[in-house]
């Protein structure tokens, strides 16, 4: 069972698909792929607009997307993606933004140097017992940040994410390689927002991964904790 934890095919509520037409015209890519399952994980901002007021705008948008859904498209799931900020430690509706049926928060990091006082943040928040850290395209931090602090984020009770688009150059596909062979990576995501900016559905990174033969049985890896998130599994069944 293929399925894509990170997404951003709604249409006109974030920076992804701009409206219904383009929406479909993703899910058709979906499909066309394989893919069986999406979880549509909009950009939420904790300094620009309420959980409620989030929730309401994502329903809505599914609202306006659900006539034109089509059989052969996946089933579609709903979470967020969550950008970090200090305050969400102590936000009480936090859990309201986990993946829908789970207990598992999509967490963004913000595009700065991990400093101590982040990591910190981010052990506060999967210390809270009312929710489970996924961490959202880990590769990308690296851009910011030194891999000893990020080693130390990903040392944290948490899982990670890769977007199957970074597998696609030899920078960074060496650098997600590094990442899945320290036991970073649980599942990948597309992180797909829009047709024609090159986004890649995840059988593509599947294919990439699993060409290497170090890691032939992560695709297998990956399906099976895909389930085990959707079945809102204990962190410990995962790593």
């Amino acid at each position: 069972m293929l399925i894509d934890f990170h997404s951003h095919f709604l249409p006109a509520i974030d920076d992804g698909s701009r409206n219904v037409k383009e929406s479909v015209g993703i899910l058709d890519i979906m499909s066309q792929s394989g893919i069986d399952k999406i979880i549509a994980t909009p950009h939420f901002y904790c300094t620009e607009q309420t959980s409620d007021r989030f929730i309401e705008r994502r329903d809505n948008a599914f609202e306006e997307l659900k006539p034109h859904l089509k059989e052969g498209h996946p089933q579609i799931g709903f979470g967020a993606e969550v950008l970090y900020d200090h305050s969400l430690v102590n936000y009480d509706k936090l859990p309201d933004l986990c993946i829908k049926g789970t207990k598992w928060l999509l967490l963004e990091m913000p595009y700065t140097d991990l400093d101590d006082k982040i990591i910190d943040g981010v052990e506060a928040i999967t210390n809270r017992g009312d929710l489970k850290v996924l961490v959202a395209h880990i590769e990308r931090y690296l851009n910011f940040t030194s891999m000893k602090r990020l080693d130390r984020l990903m040392h944290l009770e948490l899982i990670g994410q890769i977007n199957a688009k970074s597998l696609m150059s030899f920078t960074s596909r060496r650098r997600c390689m590094k990442l899945i062979e320290k036991g970073y990576v649980q599942v990948l995501g597309s992180d797909y927002h829009r047709i024609g900016r090159g986004d890649i559905t995840i059988d593509h990174g599947f294919d990439v991964i699993t060409k290497n033969k170090k890691f032939d049985d992560f695709a297998e890896y990956a399906e099976s904790n895909g389930r085990k998130i959707l079945d809102d599994e204990p962190l410990d069944s995962i790593l």
